[in-house]
């Protein structure tokens, strides 16, 4: 993977996420099209889950399927991944590279709150 992050940018991480997380905690969610009858499973946080929730609610039933996720290692890759796609997103660019990252640490916080990817 390309994140590469040194021990104290991690703990620093850490501490950030778990302020975030006072405001607004990570949950995984289940998104299912209503249409189609397909689904995904994605990390996220509370606010923006009631936000997808809001807006898709007439495409899509969304659920929680993991409340108030710990703040791990796995997360903090996770936050630079989605960080990382984000501003690539907004640049107009696509980097599969950074779709890759969010993947796999999507699945390996999914994985170590055993839910299935």
């Amino acid at each position: 993977m390309a994140i590469k992050l040194e021990p104290e940018q991690i703990q620093q991480l850490k501490d950030q996420l778990a302020e975030a997380n006072r405001n607004s905690h990570f949950v995984i969610i289940s998104a299912v099209s209503k249409k189609e009858h397909s689904g995904v499973n994605m990390v996220t946080d509370w606010h923006n889950f009631l936000n997808m929730k809001e807006n898709n609610g007439e495409n899509f039933d969304f659920h929680v399927i993991r409340d108030i996720l710990p703040i791990t290692t796995n997360l903090v890759y996770w936050a630079v991944a989605q960080q990382n796609l984000h501003t690539i997103t907004t640049q107009g660019d696509q980097d599969d590279q950074a779709v890759d990252d969010l993947e796999f640490y999507t699945n390996k916080v999914m994985e170590e709150n055993k839910v299935r990817a």
